[in-house]
């Protein structure tokens, strides 16, 4: 609140008794307000770079207090927007990960009829047969140097976001099932000689985990607006549209990705229940369980009986 010095006015009311002077605009529009609804008489005049306002001698002393009041009841009026506070500074495991998936690439080469395709592929109807292990094989597997890369650099971006909510071990963790859910849902939808690679899904599952967990800090944050509570919905849908959705890629494929993620990701808020620290054991039993889902289910696929059919 401004100074309110009780000297005389130096407009010549004697009777008059002023409040001032006050230099923010602001001030001198939500004070005559308050006097107002107090029905105490004022006027507003300019003194010098500000204003000053002037009361009835006998009102003097209850239109400071008004004015009092009003400034320490409103004091953090209008409170400042609560920023989400990352319990990881970095995520280390983001760049480990999408080095290994350019490092697998070097092994595997581009599409072509070698095993590594010809048993990880994620071909929906051996999935819907059995084969389910190629949701999660499929997500290492690249076309070419392009394809690759491109998931490596936005792969890195939203693993390192998920990351940093939920730490090294259980982002990935998460991710990769969501990322296997999707590719198995898209399976389910294209029942028929569909055949999907490449670590995009998964991508698209991180940016629907991000949505969820926003969505968790949204709701902490108090009330909220139905725009601001969509908002991570329009983000994901907008990231879906701006980079799933070029003429070559599997959109579907994106979009379970999508759908998945945030359902694994509302998942995980109802399970940690606000725990959002967990211990390094936890997170290296997480990451534990996450490379050896990838080389369980490779194993299998090079290991597993395989006969040629006409939908690979």
């Amino acid at each position: 609140m401004a100074s309110v010095p009780p000297f005389s006015s130096p407009l010549g009311e004697p009777d008059a008794g002023l409040i001032g002077p006050i230099t923010e605009g602001r001030e001198v529009r939500e004070w005559a307000l308050v006097l107002s609804s107090m029905g105490i008489a004022h006027v507003v005049r300019t003194a010098g770079p500000g204003w000053i306002i002037l009361v009835a001698r006998d009102d003097h002393a209850r239109a400071l207090e008004a004015i009092r009041v009003y400034e320490l009841e409103n004091r953090n009026w209008p409170p400042k927007p609560q920023r989400e506070r990352l319990p990881y500074a970095r995520s280390l495991a983001a760049p480990i990960v999408m080095f290994a998936l350019v490092a697998f690439y070097a092994v595997t080469g581009p599409v072509s009829a070698s095993p590594w395709f010809m048993r990880g592929t994620a071909a929906s109807q051996r999935i819907l047969h059995g084969e389910v292990w190629r949701t999660v094989t499929a997500l290492t597997l690249h076309a070419d140097t392009l394809h690759v890369l491109g998931n490596a650099l936005t792969g890195s971006i939203f693993l390192s976001a998920v990351n940093r909510r939920l730490g090294d071990g259980r982002g990935p963790l998460l991710v990769l099932v969501a990322g296997a859910l999707g590719n198995g849902l898209n399976a389910a939808f294209h029942p028929s000689g569909h055949l999907s690679i490449g670590a995009s899904t998964a991508v698209f599952s991180a940016v629907g985990i991000l949505v969820a967990t926003q969505l968790s800090v949204d709701r902490k944050a108090g009330a909220q607006s139905w725009l601001m509570r969509l908002a991570p919905v329009v983000g994901g849908l907008a990231l879906l549209g701006m980079l799933g959705a070029s003429p070559h890629s599997d959109l579907m494929a994106h979009l379970f990705g999508l759908l998945s993620g945030v359902g694994v990701g509302l998942l995980a808020t109802i399970w940690l229940r606000g725990q959002r620290v967990t211990s390094p054991l936890v997170q290296i039993v997480c990451a534990a369980m996450t490379a050896a889902i990838v080389v369980g289910c490779w194993t299998i696929a090079l290991h597993a009986p395989f006969t040629p059919t006409a939908f690979d």
